[in-house]
């Protein structure tokens, strides 16, 4: 058996040799229907390939890719994969990060007003409302903050709307 293709001739030869055993080809039968076939093939245009309608490959890819995500969101919880290996993953097929917790450390300035008898006073009032406005969020964050770098107090003007602290009589 050879590695070549067979040959319109060699396929005619055969088909009529399986239809008429022992029979020979009439005389020019075979030179007329080769060279009838080549020119049917020269002149028909190639079939038009049918279009994949774009909305199923979309979608396909799109199952794909959420499959891909939560594949491998899963095998990171489940300690099979690292996180950065599954972010270089998913980076790689742009595709978003997975929601990860972060620890993270700001250290913000903040100046506010507040209402003290002195320095050590008005750096109590003012981690007192910090800390009030932190309690009071309706988020599920996390805030640990710890007042331990006070950077400076300025002294202003006497509130002479303020009520009278306790005084001992």
């Amino acid at each position: 058996m050879s590695d070549s293709p067979d040959t319109v001739e060699s396929i005619l030869r055969d088909a009529w040799d399986s239809f008429h055993p022992g029979r020979a080809a009439p005389l020019g039968w075979l030179t007329h229907t080769t060279a009838r076939i080549h020119e049917y093939l020269r002149t028909q245009q190639p079939a038009p390939i049918p279009p994949t309608p774009p909305t199923a490959i979309d979608e396909q890819l799109a199952r794909l890719l959420r499959r891909v995500w939560h594949t491998l969101r899963d095998a990171t919880v489940n300690n099979r994969l690292t996180p950065d290996a599954a972010e270089a993953i998913l980076h790689s097929l742009d595709l978003p990060g997975l929601p990860r917790r972060w620890q993270v450390g700001l250290t913000l300035p903040l100046t506010m007003d507040v209402l003290a008898v002195d320095r050590d006073g008005a750096f109590e009032a003012a981690e007192d409302a910090i800390h009030a406005a932190l309690d009071g969020g309706e988020n599920d964050t996390r805030l640990e903050w710890e007042p331990v770098i006070r950077d400076g107090a300025t002294a202003g003007d006497v509130d002479a709307t303020a009520d009278a602290p306790e005084l001992p009589t």
